[in-house]
């Protein structure tokens, strides 16, 4: 019965969604779904800590843990303006043309790739090198710097948009930069935080755990596209103090989070 009524409502609501009989703005959408999927991660958080009867360490690790979530979700809100802000810079503000061949925007995505197939060996080295230098960031402080570095790839940005606001459109290299900074941030934060859920998480909701971290990135993406809903290629004077805020909310961000990453530290520890 309440499958035919969900299976009932939910025809009533693409019908009438078809014929224009409920009109719904987009960012409100966004913004509620924004809102209920936060509240669905907190929730659950929530309830794990003070109701799963967890050890005081399991509780120690898992406010570890929520760290590094939260970490994730700012960084995916910055990353993900790819494929909105970034691809509209590319497409309206940047030189793209190469003799009589012109690039398509998109392409400039493909960097990311790129440089994930080049760079993932030498930070594969990078943490066994410093392991043998009896070094070892925590998932924390690796996941912070990610952010950070992210961050000031929108720095690049911030003076690509004052150039682009001069009147001229700016060399590739500007964009190509930036996705460089991105991707050295994504394989700083997203394989460290994988890992970690398996590591902090309380065995018994491992499996539980690696769907609600999941929710970071969608969390994370939702944020990018209101973020990226202020980003108006009309009115390319307002464009260097859009990317500076996000370098500078994520630069703060990831400092604070750096700074509780040395306390939980000793929380992560096996």
């Amino acid at each position: 019965m309440s499958t035919l009524f969900l299976l009932g409502l939910t025809t009533v609501l693409i019908t009438s969604l078809l014929t224009n009989q409920i009109s719904l703005e987009p960012v409100v959408v966004a913004q509620y779904i924004t809102v209920v999927i936060t509240a669905i991660f907190l929730f659950y958080f929530t309830g794990l800590f003070y109701f799963s009867k967890l050890s005081s360490k399991e509780r120690k690790s898992l406010v570890a843990f929520l760290l590094i979530c939260v970490a994730s979700t700012l960084f995916w809100a910055g990353f993900e303006q790819a494929g909105s802000s970034l691809n509209l810079f590319g497409q309206d503000f940047t030189n793209r043309l190469i003799g009589n061949f012109e690039i398509p925007p998109a392409w400039f995505q493909s960097t990311n790739s790129i440089f994930i197939i080049v760079l993932s060996p030498f930070f594969a080295s990078i943490w066994i090198n410093l392991s043998k230098q009896l070094i070892y960031p925590n998932y924390g402080f690796k996941c912070a710097a990610g952010l950070v570095i992210m961050a000031s790839g929108f720095i690049v940005m911030f003076f690509a948009a004052q150039l682009a606001g001069s009147g001229m459109k700016v060399a590739p290299g500007w964009l190509i930069s930036t996705y460089f900074l991105h991707t050295v941030g994504e394989l700083c934060l997203s394989p460290v935080a994988l890992t970690a859920v398996s590591q902090l998480s309380p065995r018994r909701f491992a499996g539980q755990m690696m769907g609600v971290f999941t929710l970071t990135y969608s969390i994370g993406s939702l944020v990018a596209g209101l973020i990226a809903g202020n980003f108006n290629p009309q009115n390319i004077e307002e464009m260097p103090n859009l990317f500076l805020q996000i370098s500078l909310y994520s630069i703060v961000a990831g400092t604070l989070i750096g700074i509780f990453a040395l306390k939980t530290k000793h929380w992560e520890s096996p």
